[in-house]
């Protein structure tokens, strides 16, 4: 399955939701792998948005404070924008949504984020 970088980043908070959650044990083993795969590409991602915050930020009167040089906060968010556009291959097999058991708590916006790791998510009235 090919996710983009932002959808990984927009994910990953979902998923560190879903490892706290009450899953079924083969839907919970599953989350479990696929978090512990997609970790070099978050530590990709943050090493990216680190190198550009340094690129275009400049120290405040606090200590250990950066901000974002306003002249530079274009070039600064399409350059995170291009570098966050990039495909990533993920193994993952498409889970039902009833896979993720009944006593889950999710956001309908978490839900939305994580909508295409559900094969069904599609079939869904959410009004």
């Amino acid at each position: 399955m090919k996710i983009t970088y932002e959808q990984l980043y927009m994910s990953y908070p979902i998923f560190n939701h879903l490892l706290n959650e009450s899953l079924p044990i083969k839907t919970s083993l599953k989350f479990q792998e696929l978090v512990e795969s997609v970790n070099p590409y978050l530590l990709e991602i943050e090493n990216i948005q680190n190198g550009l915050i340094e690129k275009y930020s400049e120290k405040t009167k606090e200590e250990g404070v950066v901000q974002i040089i306003e002249e530079k906060r274009d070039v600064f968010l399409k350059e995170l924008e291009e570098a966050l556009d990039k495909d990533i291959e993920l193994k993952w097999e498409s889970i039902k949504l009833d896979e993720l058991g009944e006593d889950i708590s999710i956001s309908v916006r978490g839900l939305e984020t994580i909508s295409y790791l559900i094969e069904d998510y599609e079939k869904l009235a959410i009004v």
